[in-house]
C-alpha cells in the first residue's frame, strides 16, 4: 500500500476522528487503496494521525446509482459542480502521536507542507522521518461499508 502525507483542515479532521465523515471527497486521487498520515494545517500545524483508504468512487457513477434519488442526486450534482470527482472511503482512521511543524521545518532539511497531499515514496527521508517518530494510540475508528444510507453520500451537514 502506498503512502502518502495528506494535509486537512481542522474542522474535517474532527469529523474523520469522531466518525462522522466517512469519505473524503477530491478532484484527483489514485485508484488504489492508500494509507496517509494526517497533516493538520493551521493552528494545529501538526501530523497526528493516519487514514486507511479504500480504491476511489466516481462521482459519476454514484450519479447513476442514485439517479433516482432527488436529494441525494442534487448534492451529487453540487458536489461535481465544485469540481470533486472522486470520493475515498475511509475504512480506518488512526490516532497517532504528534510531529509539530517545527520539529517536522527543524529535522528535516527540506520538509515541504503539503497544500493537498503527496506520496512519501518521493521524500524518503520524510517517510522514514515519519514512522521513526510517531506511535499509533489506541485511538481508532473503523468504518463499515456494508450499509451506507443515503444521508452518507455528499453530505452537507455533519
Amino acid at each position: 500500500m502506498r503512502t502518502m502525507l495528506l494535509s486537512l483542515k481542522p474542522d474535517i479532521f474532527e469529523l474523520i476522528r469522531n466518525g462522522k465523515k466517512i469519505f473524503e471527497y477530491r478532484h484527483q486521487f489514485y485508484n488504489e487503496p492508500v494509507g496517509a498520515y494526517l497533516y493538520i494545517s493551521k493552528p494545529i500545524q501538526k501530523i497526528v494521525g493516519y487514514i486507511e483508504f479504500d480504491k476511489r468512487i466516481e462521482l459519476k457513477d454514484w450519479k447513476n446509482k442514485y439517479k433516482d434519488n432527488l436529494e441525494v442526486s442534487k448534492r451529487i450534482d453540487d458536489y461535481i459542480s465544485r469540481n470533486y470527482k472522486y470520493a475515498m472511503p475511509i475504512n480506518k482512521f488512526k490516532m497517532t502521536t504528534e510531529i509539530p511543524l517545527s520539529d517536522l521545518k527543524n529535522n528535516l532539511e527540506k520538509f515541504i507542507i503539503p497544500e493537498s497531499y503527496y506520496y512519501l515514496d518521493n521524500f524518503i527521508e520524510l517517510k522514514e522521518y515519519i514512522e521513526k517518530n510517531i506511535d499509533f494510540t489506541d485511538e481508532v475508528v473503523e468504518n463499515n461499508f456494508q450499509v451506507v444510507t443515503d444521508e452518507n453520500i455528499c453530505r452537507k451537514k455533519y
